[in-house]
């Protein structure tokens, strides 16, 4: 990739473990109808042959490839979406997952819709989803929200945006929105290290912060839903509270960092607390199974050691006690 270089998109691909699918998702890339973007590949540290499989395609791109290799693995794709951002040049970002494909004419219709409304976000609200076997369906990323059969400039008031976004009226996944580069940097919107629902807290940054947010009908994208994901693997009791305390710990520090900052949660604290309820019970519906299974004591210690160093302890551990004590009295 020559230094001068300054392409109109910017592809950033986390890679980890994807020698099955990588193939088929360069390739799509490849095959876009509009050429003027880079492609650049994070791998965190693969123990399989990925990273050989990616060299293949150097040629293929003529220059706009480049594989940025981590240290260390990092566990989720928060990371390496970071540091293909911080690496990149172009006008526009958007991020696909090593597993999933682009319809071959994506990035021109992504790019052309943000042109003509100087939009910051372009959000494709279908996608199309496919299964292990090749099972391809047409799926709203929405499902709370009114459907757009033509592109659609959401309201600018954050308020509504809030509420919008309490609604679940805008989807979580990244790969759903083609983003301003200048808005992420300028604003300091990064992915933080959280073992999942970190998608969540990007995109509510992104919501915030986007001055021109289009919706469009446009299905653009094709999301493989794998069974053995990071969300779905089985675990035990203890280990399944500890997931999901991550990113409630990490995830409300996040949030508060960001609010602070936001001059519109200081004058609306009930938005700034709309939005943390909203953020905790969603990380609480995640361990509802290992609470069943979990004596109040059990919670407890796991909850003392995990907070010990959060200035939110004192609020979960207290949530958590009434979770537990509310479900052993109507166990009777």
């Amino acid at each position: 990739m020559t230094e001068n270089f300054s392409p109109a998109v910017s592809v950033i691909v986390p890679v980890y473990n994807a020698e099955k699918y990588l193939p088929a998702c360069l390739e799509s890339i490849f095959i876009q109808t509009f050429q003027d973007f880079e492609l650049l590949l994070v791998d965190d540290c693969s123990t399989d042959s990925s990273v050989a499989v990616a060299e293949k395609f150097f040629e293929k791109f003529n220059g706009r490839l480049k594989i940025i290799s981590l240290q260390q693995n990092t566990g989720n794709p928060s990371i390496p979406r970071n540091v293909g951002l911080e690496n990149s040049r172009g006008k526009y970002v958007l991020f696909v997952d090593n597993d999933d494909l682009l319809m071959n004419n994506s990035l021109e219709i992504f790019y052309d819709f943000a042109e003509k409304f100087r939009a910051d976000v372009v959000y494709t609200r279908r996608g199309y989803m496919c299964d292990e076997i090749g099972n391809v369906t047409v799926a709203a990323l929405d499902k709370n929200s009114a459907p757009v059969e033509n592109p659609t400039l959401e309201t600018a008031d954050i308020g509504e945006r809030v509420k919008n976004f309490l609604r679940t009226c805008y989807g979580w996944a990244p790969w759903a929105k083609f983003v301003r580069r200048d808005l992420l940097v300028t604003n300091k919107i990064f992915f933080p290290r959280v073992k999942i629902s970190e998608d969540v807290l990007w995109s509510f940054k992104v919501i915030c912060a986007a001055k021109n947010f289009l919706r469009v009908p446009n299905p653009l994208y094709v999301h493989r839903e794998l069974k053995n994901s990071w969300s779905q693997i089985e675990r035990e009791s203890d280990d399944e509270i500890k997931f999901w305390l991550n990113p409630l710990v990490k995830g409300l520090e996040y949030l508060d960092a960001f609010m602070d900052e936001n001059n519109f949660f200081a004058l609306n604290p009930n938005y700034r607390f709309e939005v943390t309820n909203f953020f905790v019970k969603m990380q609480v519906a995640g361990m509802l199974g290992a609470l069943e299974k979990l004596s109040r004591n059990e919670l407890y210690e796991i909850i003392r050691r995990e907070f010990s160093a959060s200035r939110h302890a004192a609020l979960i551990a207290n949530l958590f006690v009434f979770m537990a004590y509310y479900r052993d009295k109507n166990r009777g």
